[in-house]
């Protein structure tokens, strides 16, 4: 039973519909998927309908944005319940809060260019199903880049981070997911944290795990090595957390494709997980 827990759709910044997902799990023999768009559950309902058509089981998922001692987190909640408004209305705020990131990336280059405002910004619109987000391919229209790699060198020239926003901190996040019936598991720790030194990794996960009430680790993750793997996978076994695993896909806006880490059930601790759609 292959599984993976960790794909975007064009509902956050994916190329792919729910519908789309589906095929390409049933094409990769994917048996177990979560819908995972960021701060937010709009395709959750739609992708769990495609899913049963499909035979394959399907798990309520959303990928929610942190601040953690200036970094920005990601915090994978699974299995809540859909009809929790308060759960919802809080991914929306956090959402508000990502687009935050890039329109205060527009007030800054305001001053030097004289192509780009926040009022344009705001009234332009882009295709979703192109991935990613809309200052990327507003700054592409805009002729002031060729293409999404230049786009994303913005950030890096006035370096603008997800520090500019006031992101909730994990331990919140935890709560909100715990208190709409869901687990709450950290996603991808080695694109994160510092992996060159072991040491100061295998520390700081440590910190983050004892200092919130998360139920889990992403172990399993394209750009992890097999060290930073096994650094998970032991912290995991001693606080007895669930182990999940995620390519992390966007469609063509990146690499990863669904299922491709070949993950099988057997290598998982899923624990209780509300499955909503078990064939």
């Amino acid at each position: 039973m292959r599984i993976d827990l960790h794909i975007h759709s064009y509902y956050s910044d994916g190329t792919l519909t729910p519908q789309e997902i589906i095929q390409n799990a049933k094409n990769n023999d994917v048996e177990l998927i979560a819908l995972t768009d960021h701060n937010q559950c709009t395709g959750n309902k739609e992708i769990i309908e495609f899913a049963k058509e499909a035979n394959i089981q399907c798990i309520t998922g959303a990928e929610v944005d942190t601040l953690e001692d200036g970094e920005n987190f990601h915090v994978l909640a699974y299995g809540y319940d859909l009809e929790n408004t308060e759960f919802k209305n809080y991914l929306e705020t956090i959402k508000r809060k990502l687009d935050e990131v890039s329109e205060k990336l527009i007030m800054k280059m305001e001053k030097d260019y004289p192509e780009v405002s926040l009022d344009d910004f705001n009234q332009y619109t882009y295709d979703p199903k192109l991935g990613g987000w809309k200052a990327l391919y507003y700054f592409i229209d805009r002729k002031l880049a060729n293409d999404i790699g230049e786009s994303f060198g913005y950030y890096f020239k006035y370096d603008h981070t997800y520090e500019c926003v006031d992101f909730p901190p994990i331990q919140e996040v935890c709560q909100m997911i715990h208190f709409a019936k869901g687990k709450a598991v950290l996603a991808h720790p080695g694109k994160v944290i510092d992996t060159k030194d072991m040491e100061y990794f295998k520390f700081k996960l440590r910190k983050i795990i004892e200092s919130n009430d998360l139920d889990g680790i992403e172990c399993y993750y394209p750009s992890h090595t097999e060290e930073v793997v096994k650094v998970c996978l032991e912290l995991c076994k001693e606080k007895d957390l669930m182990i999940t695993c995620g390519c992390d896909c966007h469609g063509t806006f990146e690499k990863t494709t669904i299922g491709q880490l070949d993950i099988a059930k057997e290598e998982l601790v899923l624990k209780d997980l509300v499955v909503h759609n078990i064939i």
